[in-house]
């Protein structure tokens, strides 16, 4: 009760200050409570004696003029104040501090912005419709509660780069519809809280890249009605929050990753009214893009790459362009796209020939072809739209529609259609079959009859099915001809011919299209001529001085009032013939070094470049892997050039077109070398010399010969052969003798090396025969001796050993005339040191000859015997009867004269033997036992 009571008091009392109020309001105004509307007043000046109670006044449609005074002392409580529609030419000039947050300056003749230093509190404020022609540094000081601000139609063309520094906290900036043909650099740089900026229907050309990098918050941008041509890589950068762009209504004639770069936010972007032709990829920077309009631009086709990335696409508006061709699977990257306007196009082979243009939209759900000129539905037209329920085909004078056209569209709801020449024969009686009669919404489908006349003029709801009848000779055009694919070279003409069938006299329509775009609409030197026999006419397309763009893919399409039919396509392949880029030229390369040869060719197909050397594919470069092909740099290389690769390398570039080839030289430089070294020589008199001076190095090196540091020149006797490099001295003499030099010279360098040559006189010839001949007996004869003396060893080796002396006087004759040298040999030491003296001989007879000396003086002992036993050797003297034994070991004492023979055997031998003291020939050993040697002479006889 309490409660009740409080409330039914304050009523009262807010009634009874309401009733005062009205009794205080300005008499020329209307109070409704806070507001207080002064408007439409004709006042000139700003009222007095107003209710201090009041929070907004209205002085909107008024007179006032001139510079205007604001005394906002007496009114605390004022915080909206609205002065549009007047004549003021200046900013209203605040006498104090005011708590006005929302100030409304539309529609009067300010021409500058200034004494905003007394509006503290200001929140909104709005110049809409003045003069404003620059906004310098000091327009907005002081102004960091501004959130709103409206510079809409005034004259503004330059604004300061700081000029809007202190507008910290601004949420909103429109600025449209001014004479700004330029943003300068860092205008927006303090504007971190801005959410929309409006800057439509201005003068601007360029948006620089960067411009916009610090307004992180901004969700919308305004851009129309510009003049935007360019929009650098980058213009959009730093906008991580943006949603919303509107550039419709400028002169951009493309669309590039470039300038879409950092819209990773954007969800709406209308690019309507330019002169948009492309679409490059660029997408992946608005992978969240849900509604593209890209209508009233001059696109002519969509590419399969054009739409990648738009996974989250749901509307796409492509109606009023040029389009004539939409790529097989193009729709597959916008997967989620529910409404899809392409009216008033040229996209009638989509619907009469193309097949699966549209798999990939299962979620499509409106779906707008009108006005494209379509005249035939093909079965396979709207397969894979299982969900559209809305078809527009209007403005389309459809002729034909194939069987089961419409099957693949189980959820359609709306077919709107509307014709006037359906061909009403049995082609078409499919359609009054009673499943599918039943399912069509006939109530949209406005189509009338053509052909035949008994069904012309006759709406499709009112043919029965026996109606639709077929007919012998059909007026509907049909291939008999379809136009050849051909392969031709660039600049030379080519003729393609169609041929089509019809029972109608009518002439036939004629359109090739090239790339599934009517000729007509592409500019091209071309011409088609019309022939007629009979039912068939032809249309033959020739074109002249072909260029590359004119090939792809050629089709004719035929129509008449009763139908209209496609040929197959055409493949038109214009080659260009091989020629050369880079021609290869000739070059020296030191050995060692890397060979470079360039070579690159262009042509259509591109051609591939092969390189020979001397007509060969395999050479020594490949084989040792030293070639190596740089193709980006069009660079064939040889490292660690070798003498081998010197020789002609041909580049070839080939192509389905032809083939071209162009040689170049490669010398390979190296110093002179000899291959091996001379040696000296040395000839008879009258015989022949031949000197080699083997020599290489590149470039083949000058060959000079010289005698004793004289050159040599051609004579009688002496000839160059095989290139100087052989030297021939033909009957020899003396004078030959000498220090031959072969010198070998090229451009990198000089080579030499000498020999000695010497010519022996004939007796020094002689000398040297004879003694060579010496020499060889002696050695024979060393190897027969060697030979005997170990047969002989064998022999003796395999008979038992017999002692020729016995008696026990023999016995001390030995052991009384023998001396011991203190070696404590045996017998068997002595034998071995007889033969070792043996084989002394002969080396010293070798030894001998080797120094030329013809006679060979050596004793013999021709005046005794000797036998040897055990341990001694036993001379018999002829003239004495008593033998002397000589001991065979070593002893410095000498023998005496006197010898004595002693009888070792039942028939020794009688072998003169030289006394100690004598120096003749020494027999030969011919025999030697344990117990004697035999020692033969050729005078007396064998042992």
């Amino acid at each position: 009760m309490l409660i009740a009571y409080l409330l039914f008091v304050s009523t009262l009392l807010y009634e009874s200050a309401i009733c005062n109020a009205k009794k205080d309001c300005y008499k020329k105004c209307k109070c409704l409570g806070s507001y207080v509307d002064c408007s439409k007043k004709m006042m000139n000046t700003f009222p007095e004696a107003l209710p201090p109670w009041m929070e907004t006044l209205d002085l909107s449609l008024n007179k006032i003029d001139g510079t205007m005074t604001i005394d906002t002392n007496s009114y605390l409580l004022l915080t909206t104040l609205k002065l549009t529609k007047n004549s003021i030419s200046s900013f209203p000039i605040f006498v104090n501090k005011s708590n006005i947050n929302n100030l409304n300056l539309a529609h009067n003749k300010i021409e500058k912005l200034e004494a905003l230093e007394n509006l503290p509190s200001l929140k909104n404020l709005d110049m809409n419709k003045n003069k404003l022609v620059f906004l310098d540094d000091n327009s907005f000081p002081q102004s960091p509660h501004l959130k709103i601000l409206n510079l809409n139609n005034n004259l503004i063309t330059n604004l300061s780069a700081n000029c809007l520094d202190t507008l910290t906290n601004l949420v909103e900036l429109k600025i449209s519809h001014n004479k700004l043909n330029n943003l300068p650099g860092g205008l927006f740089k303090k504007l971190k809280n801005l959410e929309l900026l409006d800057l439509s229907r201005n003068h601007i050309t360029v948006i620089h890249g960067l411009l916009f990098m610090d307004l992180v918050n901004l969700k919308t941008m305004i851009l129309r009605q510009n003049q935007i041509e360019d929009l650098q890589d980058g213009s959009f950068f730093g906008l991580i929050n943006l949603q919303s762009l509107h550039l419709e209504d400028n002169n951009l004639s493309k669309i590039s990753k470039g300038w879409l770069y950092g819209l990773n936010s954007l969800v709406y972007l209308n690019i309507s009214y330019n002169r948009i032709d492309q679409i490059k990829s660029g997408w992946e920077y608005c992978a969240e893009l849900e509604e593209l309009d890209l209508s009233y631009n001059k696109l002519q086709y969509i590419e399969k790459s054009n739409l990648e990335n738009l996974r989250k696409l749901q509307k796409l508006h492509l109606n009023n362009n040029r389009l004539s061709f939409i790529e097989e699977g193009s729709f597959n990257n916008t997967p989620m796209i529910q409404i899809l306007q392409m009216d008033h196009n040229y996209l009638s082979w989509l619907i009469e020939d193309a097949k699966e243009t549209f798999i990939g939209l299962r979620n499509l759900k409106k779906l707008s072809l009108a006005n494209n000129k379509i005249l035939f539905i093909k079965k396979e037209a709207f397969s894979g739209l299982d969900n559209l329920d809305e078809l527009n085909l209007l403005q389309n004078n459809v002729l034909e529609i194939q069987d089961e056209a419409f099957k693949y569209m189980p959820n359609l709801e709306y077919l709107y259609l509307n014709s006037s020449s359906l061909v009403c024969d049995c082609s078409m009686s499919w359609l009054k079959q009673p499943n599918i009669i039943e399912n069509l919404p006939f109530d949209y489908i406005n189509a009338f009859c053509g052909f035949p006349e008994k069904n012309k003029g006759k709406n499709l709801k009112e043919i029965s099915l026996t109606d639709f009848s077929c007919l012998e000779n059909s007026p509907k055009p049909m291939i008999i001809f379809h136009p050849e694919s051909k392969m031709v070279l660039e600049r030379q003409n080519i003729t393609l011919k169609c041929g089509v069938n019809s029972s109608s006299t009518e002439k036939i329509n004629f359109i090739w299209k090239k790339d599934n775009h009517d000729l007509e609409l592409i500019s091209t030197n071309h011409y088609s001529t019309l022939e007629f026999n009979g039912m068939t006419q032809f249309s033959v397309l020739n074109l002249y001085n072909i260029s590359m763009s004119q090939s792809g893919k050629y089709q004719c399409v035929a129509s008449n009032e009763f139908g209209i039919t496609y040929s197959n396509r055409s493949v038109l392949s214009v080659v260009v013939y091989p020629f050369f880029a880079k021609v290869p030229g000739n070059s020296s390369v030191k050995t060692g070094l890397t060979a470079k040869l360039e070579c690159a060719a262009n042509g259509y197909p591109a051609p591939q470049i092969s390189w020979q050397k001397d007509g060969g594919t395999d050479f020594p470069a490949a084989q040792e892997r030293r070639m190596k092909v740089m193709a980006r740099d069009d660079v064939f290389l040889i490292v660690d050039v070798k003498l081998v690769d010197m020789g002609i390398y041909s580049c070839t570039a080939k192509n389905v077109a032809g083939m071209i080839a162009a040689n170049a030289t490669l010398n390979v430089l190296e110093p002179p070398w000899f291959k091996s070294e001379m040696s000296n020589k040395q000839v008879r008199v009258g015989e022949e010399v031949v000197l080699e001076c083997l020599s290489y190095g590149s470039p083949k090196p000058k060959i000079k010969w010289m005698k004793d540091g004289v050159s040599l020149t051609l004579s009688n006797r002496h000839f160059f052969t095989a290139e100087n490099q052989l030297l021939v001295i033909m009957e020899t003499n003396t004078d030959d003798s000498g220090t031959y030099q072969c010198e070998i010279t090229n451009s990198l360098g000089v080579n030499s090396q000498k020999v000695d040559v010497l010519v022996m006189p004939l007796y020094r010839s002689l000398i040297h025969e004879y003694t060579l001949g010496v020499v060889v007996i002696v050695i024979i004869m060393c190897i027969i001796i060697i030979s005997a003396i170990w047969v002989f060893f064998v022999y003796r080796a395999k008979r038992p050993s017999s002692n020729l002396i016995n008696s026990a006087d023999n016995k001390s004759l030995d052991s009384s005339n023998s001396k011991d040298s203190g070696t404590g040999e045996s017998t068997k030491r002595s034998q071995e040191q007889l033969f070792n003296e043996s084989l002394n001989a002969c080396q010293k007879m070798n030894n001998n000859v080797g120094n030329l000396s013809p006679e060979i003086n050596l004793p013999l002992l021709t005046h005794a015997s000797v036998i040897l036993g055990e341990n001694s050797v036993k001379y018999k003297h002829s003239h004495t009867a008593s033998p002397v034994q000589l001991s065979t070991t070593e002893t410095h004492e000498t023998v005496d004269d006197q010898i004595k023979c002693v009888k070792t055997s039942e028939k020794p031998c009688s072998i003169p033997v030289p006394l100690p003291n004598e120096t003749q020939d020494l027999p030969t050993i011919v025999q030697q036992s344990s117990s004697h040697v035999c020692l033969h002479d050729p005078t007396v006889g064998p042992c």
